[in-house]
């Protein structure tokens, strides 16, 4: 698919419009879509349609575009998202969506300019920023579709075709009560991110803190999110405490209860990520 030519037919953009690769993960691809050109369609107001309320601007366009035609499995309803993250650019915590396409393969978002990713060897106590932040998304004032983790295990199972007498798959029916009780959990049914890595957090030279990446978002668990976070980040046990002591502090939350509903969810996480991973290499393989 010829990305810039779609854009420039979508959002008007001029033909002086340049395409950079930039890092992404295991699914999805991501560019930096910048043009010189001032683009009065694209303001501030999250919508690219003009209309007589809105701003011109006069910096030029930067935007990032994920291109997910390669996701057949996880899932994600991307119009559901793409509302949510309007919602949460309105609180200040992620970033602006621009555009989604009809077929839910393209997505658009304000790029952050003068931002940089956090990291565990540039950034200063990152556990605590780490924290920090998944206490602020378990605040927000947000409520969003549930992550409903017994459906979402068995649409990966279903997606990599597991068989039922699989190792997987009866981990999966063991624990399949326990992760429905976990979202019962009224006192710890929030806002969750799901996907935390710590370069997900960009931090502006003001320390100003943007979170991105919000396609798996949902209402759940408190206490998955936070293993989640543990996992994908790959800390080791010494660090997921620590991590677990500075938000516990945080949220003043009694420090052995959080500590032991964490360790029950690292279970949980660890089986969603194993179907997540089974389901992502069989279409691979399709």
């Amino acid at each position: 698919m010829d990305i810039i030519a779609t854009l420039q037919k979508a959002l008007n953009l001029s033909d002086s419009a340049k395409i950079s690769i930039h890092p992404a993960g295991a699914v999805n691809r991501v560019y930096r879509v910048q043009d010189p050109v001032t683009n009065p369609l694209l303001s501030r107001n999250g919508n690219h349609r003009s209309n007589n309320n809105q701003k011109l601007e006069d910096t030029p366009v930067d935007l990032a575009v994920k291109w997910m035609g390669d996701d057949d499995f996880s899932g994600v309803e991307r119009q559901h998202q793409f509302a949510l993250q309007q919602q949460l650019y309105g609180l200040g915590v992620a970033p602006q969506p621009i555009w989604l396409s009809d077929d839910e393969t393209i997505w658009v978002e304000r790029w952050q300019s003068h931002s940089e990713s956090a990291t565990f060897s540039s950034h200063r106590l990152p556990l605590y920023t780490l924290a920090k932040a998944l206490a602020r998304i378990h605040s927000l004032p947000v409520t969003a579709r549930p992550l409903n983790l017994a459906a979402r295990w068995l649409h990966y199972s279903d997606a990599a075709q597991l068989d039922i007498s699989s190792e997987l798959y009866l981990k999966a029916q063991a624990f399949r009560k326990k992760a429905i009780k976990s979202e019962e959990d009224d006192d710890d049914y929030v806002l969750c991110h799901n996907d935390l890595l710590i370069n997900h957090l960009l931090i502006s030279a003001d320390n100003t803190v943007t979170i991105i990446d919000w396609e798996y978002a949902a209402m759940g668990n408190r206490y998955f999110d936070l293993a989640s976070c543990c996992l994908i980040n790959k800390l080791d046990n010494k660090e997921s405490d620590e991590l677990m002591q500075h938000y516990a502090a945080i949220m003043n939350i009694d420090e052995h209860k959080a500590l032991e509903k964490f360790e029950l969810h690292t279970e949980i996480v660890a089986i969603t990520n194993d179907l997540w991973f089974a389901a992502l290499n069989a279409t691979k393989h399709v």
